[in-house]
């Protein structure tokens, strides 16, 4: 069995049986078809983990109410009995690899998208917000109750093994279940029976429609964030009403969010952050429970098994990362997992109705249909390829052209690989990125990538080692403002390397109130410093994910961080900055120090055109092109290998 195994021994789900403990959750791709049906990207981006290795998928949130109570305007459906082929076919992929399907049916609710012509409806009237909210009829309440039946049957008629019963997050049966937003006096109100009487006729009309070895999963929220709402005690008895019904899995989470605590973890929150609901609940009920909560590594999901903290885990955003993390721990190929930063950009942040979800270093993700990952095509004509840079860009770069079947050597002028990585690891909670650097080093060494540090790399240097090809992965650089007196100030890059000894207890005033700005006043604020920004925009950290940014600000607001928006500085003094604040008065901020963070510039330009010169082949990636995110550099080197 190896490693982990509880982690792998199979598991009776009702009539089915899990050939391993590892459930992946329903998590939105926005990559189904406008009209709700099964896309090729979606068949090849589910089949992809399927063949990973996982026990069981459950499929994102598909709407029973098409196109009413979706959650976003892009979203499967079983609403329509014409959308059948497509999950037949999707079933078909799955099971081919002993991978069991359930379709996770929902309502949004009060949290719909609004669509002309169609009520937003919830537990109960309200009409003070900027959408009016109606509240259901006990009519209502039975007709959608017989739509989740109806799309229940439609996922069996499709070869799914069953259903998921969405009733957490927030949605509508969350909804239900919370004190806080159902304030009913009538059968689906009151008290704790009363407001799961919803979810329980809607479980026994699904019981009756499909059988008894139809797998029905309910994923159940005991517990709001926001601290008025459904609290543990009460969540306990919720999952005891349900566990008395004919469930076979109970699969539990939160609901209702409360500032940025929402439906998936952000970096600050540890991993295994939801098991004390496991540890509350599964005492209570007989019906096998499954938790969900940052959880990433073998070690961690094994012992929730084997200490019957759980039945099974939900492993989420790690399985978008790494659809080959079942089988890598299985095989004893864990050193090999690419590891889930949880920095949400792309997999949780919306990216538009045309977009769908991708990952920050997976640049795999989103593109399944097009490229695979385990079987890059070999080109026919090897070439000599030289990357200039040890970044995340550099080394995907160098990773994609070796898989390729290229002889490539990486060059990088510092005695150690990760470029910006390495201060960007610095701030608060920042440190799971150095584990990128990790994982791109040992596929360099796999893959035969001969790397050679403490190399500068010039005109001289490179052409010596005759490249057919070089990929220009230098970075950026940063780019400093003609404002009298910043020569005297020092760069946030300074700070978060270490070039420069942090002060503490000293007025700081931070110049440029972007992503580094903001996290390079978190990382001076513990040390006891006193932060000014001050941002010329009428936003600071507009480019982070907005879970993140929630947080970030949320923190600073509490830590008393002076945030002057619109903010046009003037000159820096032996005093302070002087600048003209969003009403046009001219303001001293006083520091003790003035840091600089205001933006960046491609680096190597020069190095670029004496290549060209020379008769080079020259491809520029990342930051060397243009400013972007580790997600936009990693998918830019993977092209500038790829096409090498």
């Amino acid at each position: 069995m190896g490693k982990y195994e509880e982690l792998f021994s199979p598991v009776r789900l009702g009539a089915h049986m899990l050939k391993n403990r590892i459930i992946m959750p329903g998590m939105d791709t926005n990559f189904c078809n406008a009209d709700g049906t099964v896309s090729p990207q979606m068949l090849s981006y589910y089949g992809k983990r399927a063949r990973g290795g996982v026990g069981m998928i459950i499929l994102e949130y598909t709407s029973v109410d098409y196109p009413a109570g979706r959650g976003s305007l892009i979203q499967l459906q079983l609403a329509e009995r014409e959308v059948v082929p497509g999950f037949r076919a999707l079933a078909d992929l799955v099971h081919s690899c002993d991978t069991k399907l359930l379709a996770q049916l929902h309502h949004a609710g009060t949290r719909a998208v609004q669509v002309p012509g169609i009520r937003v409806v919830g537990p109960v009237d309200d009409k003070s917000g900027k959408t009016p909210i109606y509240g259901l009829t006990a009519g209502e309440i039975k007709g959608l109750t017989g739509k989740f039946a109806i799309a229940a049957k439609h996922a069996q008629e499709a070869g799914l093994d069953g259903v998921e019963v969405h009733a957490g997050h927030g949605y509508l049966l969350g909804q239900f279940l919370s004190p806080l937003t159902n304030t009913r006096t009538d059968e689906y109100g009151g008290d704790t029976s009363g407001r799961t009487r919803f979810l329980v006729e809607i479980i026994r009309a699904i019981r009756e429609a499909c059988g008894p070895a139809f797998l029905i999963s309910v994923r159940l929220a005991v517990k709001d964030w926001d601290p008025r709402g459904l609290k543990v005690e009460e969540g306990i008895e919720i999952a005891k009403i349900v566990d008395r019904e004919s469930v076979d899995l109970l699969n539990l989470t939160t609901g209702i969010k409360y500032g940025y605590m929402s439906a998936s973890e952000t970096q600050d929150r540890p991993d295994g952050f939801r098991l004390d609901l496991a540890r509350a609940v599964k005492p209570h009920v007989k019906t096998p429970v499954s938790i969900v909560g940052k959880l990433r590594t073998g070690e961690m999901c094994n012992d929730v098994i084997k200490s019957k903290t759980a039945d099974l885990v939900v492993v989420g955003r790690q399985l978008i990362c790494d659809p080959n993390w079942p089988d890598k721990l299985r095989e004893g190929r864990e050193d090999e997992v690419r590891r889930c930063l949880n920095c949400l950009d792309g997999c949780y942040s919306a990216l538009g109705i045309n977009s769908g979800i991708r990952c920050a270093i997976n640049p795999y993700v989103g593109y399944e249909s097009m490229y695979d990952e385990d079987n890059l095509p070999r080109v026919h004509d090897p070439k000599r390829v030289v990357v200039i840079g040890g970044g995340v860009t550099g080394m995907q770069a160098a990773v994609t052209a070796a898989e390729r079947g290229h002889k490539v050597k990486l060059i990088e002028k510092d005695s150690v690989l990760g470029g910006q990585m390495i201060i960007a690891s610095v701030p608060p909670h920042k440190d799971i990125l150095k584990s990128t650097t990790d994982y791109f080093e040992l596929r360099m060494h796999k893959e035969g990538v001969e790397v050679r540090l403490g190399m500068e790399a010039d005109v001289e240097s490179v052409a010596a080692l005759k490249p057919d090809t070089v990929i220009l992965a230098t970075g950026s650089v940063p780019a400093v403002p003609p404002i009298p007196g910043i020569d005297t100030a020092v760069q946030s890059w300074d700070i978060l390397s270490g070039d420069y000894t942090m002060p503490e207890g000293k007025r700081v005033v931070i110049i440029g109130g972007g992503n580094v700005g903001c996290e390079t006043a978190l990382h001076m604020l513990e040390h006891g410093n006193s932060i000014t920004i001050l941002e010329m925009l009428d936003t600071v950290s507009g480019g982070q994910e907005k879970t993140h940014r929630a947080r970030d600000l949320d923190i600073m607001k509490k830590a008393g961080v002076n945030i002057q928006t619109l903010a046009r500085v003037q000159k820096v003094t032996a005093e302070g900055v002087e600048y003209v604040d969003k009403d046009g008065q001219t303001i001293l901020a006083q520091a003790d120090l003035v840091v600089v963070s205001t933006s960046q510039r491609p680096a190597g330009e020069d190095l670029a055109q004496k290549l060209v010169t020379k008769g080079i082949n020259v491809k520029r990636a990342g930051d060397a092109v243009a400013m972007g995110k580790i997600r936009v550099n990693v998918r830019s080197g993977f092209h500038a290998g790829y096409d090498a």
